[in-house]
């Protein structure tokens, strides 16, 4: 894939991505936020799940990782997780995995993004450290929507990234349902997704 700066990108393969996942996720996510890996490795075998690394070019050591979920049918992807490895944070290696991620997936008309809503949280330190993620996006291109949804009990606002295509904000519900649809048996579905 391609290289900007020092670092490259590639997809992983269902092993190393479980590695990363197990290995790193539970440092970089909530607990409550992690799915079975089970789950992301079914997906990944029924193709509508990518998992992509982002590596120094020099020791090949990972810096960042994105694993999303791949909707062909609406041809959107949602990122389910993004993260960059502590060790390397507040150095610039998010915005350069985003920089590559948008490269790479041009194939796909967009990307969705969840994002906590900062109008949800309970303390004004969590509420600050959500509007700082939604800047770090917003400077990198993501365009925040007037959509809203609420899984498995968290509070989201929708984002988007055109890649391929180009992307009206009033269909992100629409898109967002649709991978859901696919992520989740209906029952779950139905308890635990709800577009606001």
């Amino acid at each position: 894939m391609l290289s900007i700066q020092n670092i490259y990108s590639r997809p992983m393969q269902p092993a190393e991505a479980r590695a990363v996942y197990i290995g790193r996720g539970h440092r970089d996510f909530p607990a409550n936020e992690l799915k079975p890996f089970s789950m992301i490795e079914k997906l990944m075998s029924d193709g509508c799940y990518e998992c992509c690394g982002f590596y120094e070019k020099d020791g090949d050591r990972l810096c960042a990782y994105a694993f999303m979920m791949a909707d062909k049918e609406t041809n959107m992807l949602l990122l389910d997780y993004f993260a960059v490895c502590e060790e390397v944070r507040e150095k610039g290696y998010g915005s350069v995995a985003l920089n590559l991620l948008k490269a790479d997936y041009m194939n796909w008309d967009g990307m969705i993004f969840e994002v906590e809503d900062d109008d949800t949280a309970e303390t004004e330190e969590e509420r600050l450290l959500r509007q700082r993620r939604i800047a770090f996006y917003e400077r990198n291109g993501v365009v925040m929507t007037k959509q809203r949804s609420r899984a498995f009990n968290v509070d989201f606002r929708l984002m988007t990234m055109e890649l391929g295509g180009k992307l009206r904000g009033d269909n992100v519900g629409y898109f967002l349902e649709s991978i859901y649809r696919k992520m989740l048996p209906e029952n779950i579905f139905k308890e635990q997704f709800l577009l606001r």
